[in-house]
């Protein structure tokens, strides 16, 4: 069996002070792994631009020392600093090492004004058990927990500070992920309080059954669960289905309600165009990145007769259906919508979207939009140019091979 000690513990906002408190809870901690809450060594009312890197190792390192004494590993929420930007992280604190395991990259509403979107995440891996990390918020996204799933994860780690208002969706989802995709979920919450949100523990482990494995309550304690090694075999398959994608192709009028929908739920819609004539690793990385600014993508894709009014009569080399089949295959992208126009002003008035992005090849002041996006207060985003390749460059280069 594996023994965990999920401590939930009273965070403050004061560093000196919760530092003591996670020393304290390791010496009498039972479990081989020790979780602390999110933040559990600052809190999130914490000076954080009077503080660096440095001050966190350091009291990292004091962690350290109790971990070689106890023979623990520990799994802590503290900040990240790296390179003039914050993150909201989670370390792993064994005898041999200190690592960022998570970066938080799904941030709450005007958290990002304190912490930038992080993309760490890596696995901690004992006693053949793969544990993965989501940080709070991001587990009402279980794409998420999905994702980790493709990596084989055995067990799945939240660290919180969840509000005490919203605990019964806490405690639903942690179940949800547990059933959903058939593994052991492990939730520590913190005991604090946030401007006027109150965070009441209600630290919660589930097993891929759904059966609660401890019994929550408000107060700061240490929790101890205990999991088996070897997990026993499912009553039946795991099944992933594989989706059709047909449906991301839209006419505009059915994109705009969908985009209507979206936005009552919050959501911010991403907004690029192009050819995409010919799929190539330079249109994937910006694609990648273009969907990373919001919560779905869409594309406006240059129908046939666009695409000849700007390169001439031998484009496109695929027809618009099989661009926007090829396209649409993609993770990355959710909406299609075809124009004929040789700019898609038409369609960036019409949709409005929250982000429009362009590559960094063009100007601010030359991208067909900007001025309109920028008007209502949603933003211009240029993406930096990774391969050096483009449809043309690919042509050329396959009628020079062939000539030869």
């Amino acid at each position: 069996m594996l023994k965990i000690s999920l401590v939930q513990m009273e965070v403050k906002h004061n560093l000196e002070d919760n530092l003591q408190k996670i020393k304290d809870f390791i010496k009498i901690a039972k479990g081989d792994l020790v979780f602390f809450p999110e933040l559990a060594l600052t809190g999130y009312k914490f000076p954080f631009d009077l503080f660096s890197q440095e001050n966190i190792n350091k009291a990292l390192l004091e962690v350290q020392k109790l971990t070689k004494n106890y023979k623990k590993y520990v799994l802590l929420g503290a900040p990240h600093y790296e390179k003039n930007k914050i993150y909201n992280a989670v370390y792993s604190i064994s005898p041999q090492s200190i690592k960022v395991l998570a970066e938080k990259f799904l941030l709450f509403p005007e958290m990002d004004k304190i912490f930038s979107s992080g993309k760490k995440r890596k696995f901690l891996e004992i006693n053949g058990l793969k544990i993965g990390i989501i940080i709070c918020f991001e587990l009402r996204s279980p794409e998420v927990a999905r994702t980790l799933i493709k990596e084989g994860m055995d067990l799945l780690a939240v660290f919180a500070q969840w509000p005490k208002a919203r605990i019964k969706h806490w405690e639903a989802l942690l179940k949800a992920r547990a059933i959903e995709n058939q593994i052991f979920v492990a939730g520590v919450n913190a005991i604090s309080q946030i401007e006027n949100f109150i965070i009441a523990g209600n630290s919660l482990s589930f097993s891929p059954s759904g059966d609660a494995l401890n019994k929550k309550s408000e107060k700061e304690e240490i929790i101890e669960i205990s999991l088996p090694l070897k997990l026993e075999k499912l009553l039946y398959p795991m099944k992933t289905p594989c989706l059709r994608f047909s449906h991301k192709i839209k006419s505009l009028d059915e994109l705009k309600f969908i985009i209507q929908k979206r936005r009552e739920k919050g959501q911010i819609m991403v907004f690029t165009n192009g050819c995409f004539d010919i799929l190539h690793a330079g249109h994937i990385h910006y694609l990648n990145s273009a969907r990373a600014l919001g919560d779905f993508l869409v594309v406006g894709l240059n129908s046939d007769k666009s695409v000849k009014k700007i390169k001439g009569f031998l484009r496109p080399i695929n027809s618009q259906e099989k661009r926007a089949y090829t396209l649409a295959g993609l993770e990355c992208v959710d909406y299609i919508v075809l124009f004929d126009e040789e700019t898609p002003e038409r369609l960036i008035k019409a949709l409005k979207p929250d982000v429009l992005v362009k590559g960094a090849d063009w100007e601010e002041d030359k991208i067909i939009g900007a001025d309109f996006v920028k008007s209502y207060g949603g933003k211009v985003e240029r993406i930096p140019i990774k391969f050096n390749t483009s449809t043309t460059k690919i042509i050329e280069k396959i009628l020079k091979i062939y000539k030869n």
